[in-house]
């Protein structure tokens, strides 16, 4: 039986939830595990959680974007979790890892994912959103924010036995920005700031230009030290009145290859269209894969060949397809 109370209180410019959590996981293990930890036919652990959120909102009005209306919001927020300490070492772990550390990650109560570890927790998150608003329609146009944990106890559970626990008392700090910045230039930017090192240990920045349906150019970075850094370029062109270039490039500085290119086009009539994609990705040092995407599809009715229009989406930021015609992108469209 699993319990979950929870206490949310919202005021205009303030909220509060409060959460207790009691799960029953059921332990899938062997019978000579169960024998070895003393389990019978029916057993499980019983987790329990403890979270408390709150947070402030200051509300104004302004004229931050070419001159038009907007609100701006200013929001500090604390998240506080707790878990109690449960000795997990002896017990197997099938499909937990530790999850990846971003903004999300900072208001919740396990640093694992899956079910087979719940990390105890007496930490606290302190973090400042700020946020522009379209006052007619509710859209938010910018986002702003910097986040960081602070450890109340060192850790002690950990995936594996050998694994080092985590022994500082604040996590590292984080800081995003993303939005609308001009008319038609989006942007995505996080960074990653070691406290302990004092540098930059992981970063993300993004930039894409929409000035037209169909019409986009994108170019992003990421860097993870020791690890990863890349550059990537993509795009969606219009080359003629019938015909759309698409394309991308992603190449290693780390490895001094090309890790991924893309390049097809689009042909559109009245009635049918044509996609033609070709793909390269490398899978190991020397190797790669190729792949070719050729379709034809007639307008409502049905398509041959293999789309590559999900391969497109997922690999240039922005991309729309041609028929039926994209509406004219608005002044804040877009934004992810």
């Amino acid at each position: 039986m699993n319990e979950r109370v929870s206490l949310y209180q919202n005021a205009r410019v303030s909220y509060l939830d409060l959460k207790y959590i009691n799960l029953y996981q059921p332990l899938a293990l062997l019978a000579d595990q169960r024998t070895e930890l003393q389990y019978g036919e029916d057993y499980g652990e019983r987790r329990r959680r403890y979270s408390l959120d709150t947070g402030l909102i200051f509300e104004r009005e302004g004229r931050v974007f070419f001159g038009e209306p907007s609100v701006q919001t200013l929001e500090p927020r604390l998240f506080y979790a707790y878990v109690p300490f449960r000795d997990q070492s002896a017990l197997p772990n099938f499909d937990s890892a530790l999850a990846d550390f971003n903004f999300a990650q900072l208001f919740t109560e396990n640093i694992y994912s899956g079910n087979d570890r719940i990390g105890e927790a007496n930490q606290l998150t302190a973090a400042l959103v700020g946020r522009v608003f379209d006052p007619v329609n509710g859209g938010e146009r910018l986002r702003v924010a910097v986040g960081q944990r602070y450890y109340f106890s060192s850790q002690r559970v950990t995936l594996a036995p050998t694994d080092a626990p985590r022994t500082d008392t604040k996590s590292d700090i984080l800081f995003a920005l993303s939005g609308t910045i001009a008319r038609h230039w989006i942007t995505d930017i996080a960074f990653e700031h070691s406290t302990q090192q004092n540098q930059i240990v992981r970063s993300s920045l993004g930039l894409r230009w929409q000035p037209a349906p169909a019409s986009v150019l994108s170019v992003s970075y990421r860097y993870k030290i020791d690890d990863i850094e890349q550059i990537d370029v993509a795009g969606q062109w219009p080359l003629t009145r019938r015909v759309y270039g698409v394309g991308r490039a992603n190449y290693s500085f780390r490895d001094s290859r090309w890790i991924e290119t893309l390049a097809g086009f689009e042909y559109k009539a009245d009635c049918w269209l044509v996609r033609f994609a070709a793909q390269r990705f490398a899978t190991a040092t020397q190797t790669a894969t190729t792949s070719v995407f050729i379709q034809l599809e007639l307008n409502g009715l049905a398509s041959v060949g293999t789309s590559p229009v999900e391969q497109l989406r997922r690999s240039i930021p922005g991309y729309q397809v041609i028929n039926p015609p994209p509406r004219e992108p608005g002044r804040y469209d877009y934004y992810e």
